[in-house]
């Protein structure tokens, strides 16, 4: 028979479930880091009441206008489409200008997200005390 414990654990626990992907994902910052799970866990949770909300003001005043130029070129290409299937669109050679300028516009948004949520990331994981091995690049992270 098994002994009573004489100093029984008051410590509230946490059992949840991960999918596979956010198994994988832990699984990888445990290997990163060099931290067990709980250890990881306990301090993103930690980290993530101290960093604040993941975008700053000046972020989601950022988010909004993009999202409104996104919604700019959704409605070019709904025009372009429109115009092609109405027989009345140029040669594709004329609109090689329009689509290049599509594409700048498109990886600008996109390198600035880019830079709002890898920043956010290494706040998080300087608040968590979680240091990235000197091997790894900020590159690699996203």
């Amino acid at each position: 028979m098994a002994r009573p414990a004489k100093n029984p654990r008051n410590k509230p626990r946490l059992r949840t479930e991960l999918s596979e992907a956010d198994e994988r994902r832990l699984e990888e910052a445990v290997a990163l880091f060099g931290l067990p799970k709980a250890e990881v866990v306990r301090r993103l949770i930690r980290a993530s009441v101290q960093a604040g909300p993941a975008l700053s003001a000046d972020n989601t005043r950022a988010v909004v206008e993009l999202a409104q130029q996104v919604r700019m070129i959704g409605r070019n290409l709904s025009q372009v489409l429109r115009a092609i299937h109405r027989g009345q669109a140029v040669r594709i050679e004329d609109t090689e200008p329009v689509w290049r300028g599509l594409h700048e516009v498109v990886s600008a948004i996109n390198d600035e997200l880019t830079e709002m949520t890898v920043a956010y990331g290494s706040k998080l994981r300087r608040q968590a005390r979680l240091a990235l091995p000197a091997d790894v690049s900020d590159r690699e992270l996203t």
